[in-house]
């Protein structure tokens, strides 16, 4: 329809990706992006069955980056 704009969605995985590279470059002195990958990919796999996925990005980049960070001040 002339007027709407379209809007491009993001994959959950793209999302995912962006989440993993954004705290590898955050902590890459300190942690190997292989684990951080891994880390986004056992709390995502923790939603599989949410009936809500809106959130899921931002619920697992606040729960590695808390690992991360309490990793850190070990």
């Amino acid at each position: 329809m002339p007027g709407i704009q379209e809007r491009t969605e993001t994959t959950l995985d793209d999302q995912l990706l962006k989440i993993a590279s954004q705290l590898g470059k955050k902590y890459h002195n300190r942690i190997d992006l292989s684990e951080i990958t891994d880390a986004v990919n056992r709390e995502v796999a923790s939603y599989r069955d949410a009936r809500v996925t809106q959130y899921i990005p931002v619920l697992v980049e606040h729960a590695i980056h808390e690992q991360l960070r309490r990793r850190i001040n070990q």
